[in-house]
C-alpha cells in the first residue's frame, strides 16, 4: 500500500486494498511528519479539554461504586485515574478515565459523526502510554499525540459514514475504533495484527440506545467499555487471537449491523487530506450537544432584547429530527441528572432563569426548583422538515412574551463548532471550572503549559501525574 496523503494504491504486507485495510494503513503508517499543524494544534486544545472533563466527572454520583467494581477485575498499577491519581491495570483505569469523560455530558463531539470520538481515544491512548513508561517503554509525547489524531480519523471516518437515524449509541461504538487504533499505534503493530484486533472489537460492541431514551448512568459506562474495548482488543491480538477480517464491510460486520445506511466513501477519500480532529466541537454546556443551538439561541435573544424568565409566556424550538429523537423528551416530576442532560425544556428553562447552564444548573435542589419545571412546561418542540437524520443544526428559537410580542433566533453553527469556534478565553474558563474543588488551583495553568509543550516532551504519561489532587 502506498500512502500518497489522499489515497492510497497496491498492498500492504500482501493484503488486499479493502476499506478495512485502508483505515488501518492510514492510522498506522502514516507518518508524524504528514500531519498538518492545523491537526496538531486542534489535537492540543482537545486533549486539553478531554481531559479536563474527565476529571470533573469525578463528581458524577455513581463514580464510588464503578471504581469499587473497577478495582475488583485486577489488580496492577499501570495507569492513573484523572482526579485523585489512583492506580489501575492500564484497561480499568481506561475504563473508569472514560466514564468520568462522559459522565456530564461535557464532552467534546465530532457534529457529522454524532461521536465523542476524543472520549474514548484518549483515555485508552494515555493509560496505554503509562503502561509503557512502567515497562521502560517510553511514548514520547509527538508519538501520542499522533496516535490520537490518527485514532480520531479511524472512529470518525467510520462514524460519518451513517446516514440513518442512529440505532445503537454511536459515540461508543464507533468511538470504541479510536481507542483501538490509538493503541495499535503505540504498540507498533503491522497491519496483519491490527487487522486481527480490529475484528475482535465486533464482538464487544459497547453502545445501546435504550440508555440514552431513559436517560441512564449506562451512557458514561458504555463510553468505559468502548474505551476498554481497545486495549482488550490489543491484548488479544498480540497474544495471537484474530476477529473476522471484514469486520467493517462485511455482511454481519460493523457498518451493515449498526449503520445499514451509510457511505463510506467520501471518508475513505479524505483520508490524508481532512483531519477529523480539526472537526471537533467543543461542548460549552455540560449537557447532550443536540441542547446547545437552542441554549445558545436563548441566550442571543437575552442579550440582545433583555429579556428575563418572567417575560416568557412561550418557547417554541424547531428542530432537526436528531434533537427531536436526542433532547426532546418532556419534563416530569420525578427527575435525574442524567436524564435533564439530555431535556431541551429543562436546560431551556435553566438558561432563562440564569443566563446560561453549567454544573451547578443539575443539583438535586434544581431538579425540584418549582420554578424551573413550570417555566419547563412552556417550552414546546417542533420539527423543522429537516431531512438529514444527523444533523445537528439549523434550529430555531421563538420566544413570545408576556406582552404578546415574538422574538426569535436561528442557530446555524452551534457555539463550539468549527465555524463558530469557542473562545480561547472560554476554553480555560472550562478547563477552571471542571478543576475546582478536585485540583488545586494553579493545575490548569500547568497542564496547558504542559500540553502546549507535549510534542517535544519524551515521555505523554507525565500527564497522568499532572491530573491528581
Amino acid at each position: 500500500m502506498v500512502l500518497d496523503g489522499t489515497r492510497r494504491t497496491g498492498s500492504m504486507g500482501g493484503m488486499t486494498d479493502s476499506a478495512e485495510t485502508i483505515l488501518l494503513g492510514h492510522v498506522l503508517v502514516t507518518p508524524e511528519a504528514a500531519i498538518p499543524e492545523a491537526a496538531w494544534d486542534a489535537a492540543r486544545i482537545f486533549l486539553l479539554d478531554g481531559l479536563a472533563v474527565g476529571v470533573a466527572g469525578m463528581a458524577h454520583a455513581a463514580r464510588a461504586s464503578l471504581l469499587a467494581a473497577a478495582r475488583g477485575w485486577g489488580a496492577g498499577e499501570e495507569a492513573r485515574l484523572w482526579g485523585d491519581g489512583a492506580l489501575l491495570p492500564a484497561s480499568q483505569a481506561a475504563f473508569v478515565n472514560a466514564f468520568q469523560a462522559h459522565a456530564l455530558e461535557f464532552d467534546a463531539i465530532h457534529e457529522a459523526a454524532v461521536v465523542h470520538a476524543m472520549t474514548p481515544t484518549v483515555s485508552a491512548a494515555l493509560a496505554e502510554a503509562e503502561r509503557q513508561s512502567g515497562l521502560g517503554q517510553t511514548v514520547s509525547g509527538a508519538r501520542f499525540m499522533a496516535a490520537v489524531i490518527l485514532g480520531l480519523d479511524l472512529a470518525c471516518t467510520i462514524g460519518a459514514a451513517a446516514r440513518g437515524p442512529m440505532r445503537f449509541f454511536r459515540p461508543a461504538t464507533a468511538g470504541m475504533f479510536g481507542a483501538y487504533g490509538a493503541v495499535a499505534r503505540l504498540r507498533g503493530f503491522d497491519l496483519a495484527t491490527a487487522s486481527a484486533g480490529a475484528g475482535l472489537l465486533l464482538g464487544q460492541l459497547p453502545g445501546t440506545m435504550q440508555a440514552h431514551a431513559e436517560g441512564s448512568m449506562a451512557l458514561p459506562v458504555q463510553m468505559g467499555f468502548a474505551a476498554m474495548a481497545g486495549l482488550r482488543a490489543a491484548d488479544l491480538a498480540a497474544a495471537g487471537a484474530a476477529g473476522p477480517a471484514q469486520w467493517l464491510t462485511g455482511p454481519f460486520g460493523f457498518l451493515k449491523l449498526t449503520e445499514p445506511k451509510h457511505d463510506l466513501a467520501p471518508g475513505l477519500a479524505a483520508l490524508g487530506s481532512n483531519w477529523q480532529v480539526t472537526r471537533l466541537a467543543h461542548k460549552p454546556f455540560p449537557s447532550g450537544r443536540l441542547t446547545h443551538p437552542a441554549i445558545d439561541g436563548a441566550q442571543r435573544l437575552m442579550a440582545a432584547h433583555g429579556i428575563a424568565a418572567g417575560d416568557v409566556a412561550a418557547v417554541r424550538l424547531y428542530l432537526p429530527p436528531l434533537a427531536m429523537r436526542l433532547v426532546g423528551r418532556p419534563i416530569k416530576p420525578d427527575l435525574t441528572g442524567n436524564y435533564v442532560r439530555l431535556c431541551l425544556p429543562y436546560v431551556v428553562a435553566r438558561t432563562l432563569l440564569s443566563g446560561s447552564v453549567g454544573l451547578g444548573d443539575f443539583s438535586d435542589a434544581l431538579l425540584r426548583d418549582p420554578a424551573t419545571h413550570a417555566l419547563a412546561a412552556r417550552v414546546t418542540l417542533l420539527g423543522d422538515g429537516t431531512t438529514d437524520e444527523n444533523a445537528v443544526v439549523p434550529q430555531r428559537v421563538e420566544i413570545t412574551l408576556r406582552d404578546g410580542k415574538t422574538l426569535d433566533q436561528h442557530v446555524e453553527a452551534a457555539l463550539g463548532s468549527p465555524e463558530n469556534p469557542l473562545p480561547r478565553a472560554a476554553q480555560i474558563a472550562k478547563v477552571s471550572a471542571c478543576f475546582a474543588g478536585i485540583l488545586p488551583e494553579d493545575r490548569a495553568d500547568v497542564l496547558i503549559r504542559a500540553i502546549e509543550a507535549l510534542h517535544a516532551a519524551p515521555d505523554a504519561a507525565s500527564l497522568g501525574a499532572l491530573l491528581r489532587g
